[in-house]
């Protein structure tokens, strides 16, 4: 049996360049313990990860560079080649971590799918496990869920083979299997081609009916189309250069929780806000603030979903960040009144059958060499961007975890930028924490650290505006939006 990379990882293997590598480093720092040393994480290393069957293979291209490559077990795989260590510089506080992990972000060596690093020299004798791994191995950004799966435990002396079973194996295919897989895709690409051309005839007759029949009901929009406006070009749309830098900050959930309860809307919106108000404070501080919102990228939790609990791979879609905003409640207001909108024309395309257009479907069916082509000509060009960054969100253990027998007092992830989007904010549930990091381009956005501390010092500031009176008591935000939320057949809430 042949299995392909999935359309989601192929799109970002395909489209990294030189200045936009698409690997995730996924963190682990843990507490200092007698019982670590850079042997006994390798050894917790090469005993977990490789359970994975994806981490144990690679990927084996099609004949004549035609369809998506598809993966092959290793015979015999030894991942101690993958495996190595680092040591942070003195004093080896976050500054000196953060700058040893930003190195860490650049290319894989020898076209490796993934590496690990045990790292000492911390702060209060702390120690860290990084792993680097490539889009290929991310699965549609659940990756660095399922590698914590494997390597942490819940009790210090558990052991981690005994979390989940060893995945089968992929299998190793043939020639013939590897021929009779690219006739396969082949079929089904002309298949899928019809198929995004009916759609695409659909949508625009939709569109004629409406404007024909002049309704006042408008049809409804993919979710993209309700950031309409323009988008202000910042700094965080520069071109990339290779190098990168990385800031990390934890905040307490109990905050976030703090501020929910007073305001309402979801936890989501905090800390959207809290991202809002830091970006601001550092668009006055080395930029321009723009008269018009950021456009980020973010996860789309179904409503009333707590980002926090949310295992599962979720479509991406675009929320504006009103950076030119100075009120906390006003920020969570408009951030409340953007998510709610968003999920009821998401709710009205599964209601009525609204096909939207699906970008990793189209890049599917162009052959991988195209792809790439085509992304090196969208850098080379300095095309208009779309987005200033990302936002994401990833559930790690909501219990107390060990790692080689060491307390895991930190989990953060570093995902990667994109052309024309040079800013991503990734945040990590660990316990009763939230860990972020902050990657930026350091050539065009300098201090990382007052973003990602930024963010910390919002939640601040939210918590008290929260503790005010009256502001501060009833859910406020929900209140300021029940005018719009009655429009809503469902009367649901994000």
């Amino acid at each position: 049996m042949v299995t392909r990379l999935s359309a989601a990882d192929a799109v970002l293997l395909h489209t990294q360049t030189s200045t936009t590598p698409a690997h995730t480093v996924a963190l682990t720092v843990l507490e200092a313990s007698d019982r670590l040393s850079h042997d006994r994480l390798h050894q917790a290393v090469a005993s977990s990860l490789p359970a994975l069957a994806r981490f144990r293979s690679r990927l084996v291209g099609k004949p004549l560079g035609m369809g998506q490559p598809v993966w092959a077990e290793i015979d015999d795989y030894d991942p101690t080649p993958q495996i190595h260590h680092a040591t942070v510089t003195a004093p080896g506080g976050r500054r000196e971590f953060a700058d040893l992990i930003a190195q860490l972000t650049t290319g894989l060596r020898d076209r490796q799918l993934w590496e690990a690093w045990s790292i000492d020299g911390l702060a209060g004798g702390r120690w860290a496990l990084a792993v680097k791994m490539s889009p290929a191995l991310c699965d549609g950004g659940a990756g660095p869920a399922s590698m914590w799966q494997r390597l942490l435990t819940t009790g210090p002396h558990d052991d981690p083979a005994n979390n989940l079973p060893t995945e089968r194996s992929l299998g190793t295919p043939s020639l013939v299997d590897l021929v009779t897989d690219t006739m396969s895709e082949l079929i089904e690409n002309n298949v899928t081609g019809a198929w995004l051309l009916a759609e695409a005839v659909t949508g625009v007759l939709r569109a004629v009916r409406g404007r024909l029949r002049a309704t006042s009901v408008p049809e409804p929009m993919p979710p993209t189309a309700s950031m309409s406006g323009p988008v202000p070009h910042t700094v965080f749309n520069a071109p990339l250069t290779q190098r990168r830098a990385v800031a990390f900050a934890s905040i307490p959930l109990t905050d976030l929780k703090t501020v929910n309860n007073a305001f309402g809307g979801s936890i989501t919106n905090v800390f959207l806000a809290a991202c809002t108000l830091s970006l601001r404070a550092w668009l006055q501080r080395h930029d321009t603030v723009p008269d018009e919102p950021l456009v980020m990228q973010m996860p789309l939790a179904p409503p009333e979903a707590d980002p926090t609990a949310i295992g599962n791979p979720l479509p991406v879609g675009r929320i504006r960040l009103p950076v030119q905003l100075d009120d906390p409640v006003l920020i969570l207001t408009n951030l409340h009144t953007a998510t709610e909108r968003l999920n009821t024309v998401r709710e009205c395309d599964a209601e009525k059958g609204y096909v939207t257009v699906n970008f990793e479907r189209v890049a599917s069916v162009i052959p991988p060499s195209a792809t790439h082509a085509a992304s090196q000509l969208y850098t080379r060009l300095g095309l208009a961007p779309i987005c200033h960054g990302s936002v994401s969100y990833i559930a790690g253990k909501p219990v107390p975890a060990y790692c080689a027998g060491a307390k895991v007092v930190g989990m953060h992830i570093v995902a990667p930028l994109q052309a024309g989007c040079g800013l991503t904010i990734a945040l990590t549930s660990h316990g009763d924490a939230l860990d972020l990091s902050v990657c930026v381009c350091p050539d065009n956005v300098p201090a990382a650290d007052d973003i990602a501390n930024g963010i910390a010092e919002s939640i601040d500031i939210l918590v008290a505006a929260a503790r005010k009176s009256p502001r501060g008591q009833g859910r406020s935000v929900v209140t300021k939006m029940t005018p719009n939320s009655t429009k809503r057949s469902h009367g649901r809430r994000y």
